[in-house]
This record gives C-alpha cells, structure tokens and sequence, in this order.
C-alpha cells in the first residue's frame, strides 16, 4: 500500500498501488475503492483532492447510513454537486426540499445553509463534486462543458 499519515482531523491513507498523492497536473487513474482515504466515520474515499496546483475541483466517493448525516452547514467558498449512486436521500437547502433515489443529482450552491437526511434502510452511496464558487466569474472558464453549454 501507499503513503499513510495522521492528521488533526482524520486518518488518511492510500488505498491501492504506489501512487503518491498526486500536487501537480499529471494524469492517473485509480479503480473502484482506490483513493485518498480519510475515516471522518464514514471513510471518504478522494479521487482527485483540490490541493493540487491549479485544481478547479474535488471528487470525494463515500458510502454512509442513517445517523452519519452532518449537522445542517453552510460552505462559504464552494458550490457542492451531490450524485446519489445508490440509495435515498433527503436534502434541506434554503428552506426548500429534495427528494433523491438511486442516480439521483442535486446541486447546493455556496453560501446557503444545507444538510441530508438518509432515508435509505441500508447504505448511501455518494459521489460528491466540490467547485470553488468565484463570485466574479461571468461565462464560464472555457472548459469543454462551457463550450457544450454555449454551442461551441
């Protein structure tokens, strides 16, 4: 196995292969269950971690039960994208509710107090997106889904 530490927060460690964790833009790939491990209780899997020079995204897997669900939170700095892989999940954002179930998508932009419920009897597996949410942007960064979305 890779690189293991101790942080304030969390245990980390590397699960499968050599790969050290990856600070710069070189490619690589990771199969189903590897990644960046932190056990918060649920163990959060990190595909690609947003430290990275240059990272514009992070991609975190983690599969939880009812009565992990954090307390209801607000993120000042980023926009979070939900894809609920299996399961059911309820969210709370701003006063309004959602309902998820298997390949479910929901989006939670920043600076709005949000949280979930898991509704699920068993597991909820989640793949989650985090997106710095620069509040001067207009139009994009020039990426593929920009061009998509402008018909380009």
């Amino acid at each position: 196995m890779g690189a293991s530490c101790e942080t304030e927060a969390a245990a980390f460690n590397f699960r499968g292969g050599d790969l050290e964790h990856p600070q710069s833009g070189a490619p690589y790939a990771l199969r189903a269950g590897e990644g960046w491990t932190y056990d918060f209780g649920p163990n959060f899997i990190v595909k690609a971690g947003e430290l990275a020079r240059g990272r514009r995204l992070a991609v975190v897997e983690y599969t939880t039960r009812a009565g992990e669900e954090p307390g209801d939170h607000t993120h000042e700095t980023e926009d979070e994208i939900f894809y609920l892989v299996k399961g059911s999940l309820g969210f709370r954002c701003g006063g309004a509710e959602f309902e998820l179930e298997d390949d479910g998508f929901m989006f939670l932009p920043r600076g709005i107090q949000h949280g979930y419920t898991i509704r699920s009897s068993g597991e909820a597996r989640i793949l989650l997106i985090t997106s710095p949410a620069d509040e001067s942007a207009t139009g994009g960064w020039g990426g593929l889904i920009g061009n998509l979305e402008a018909g380009t």
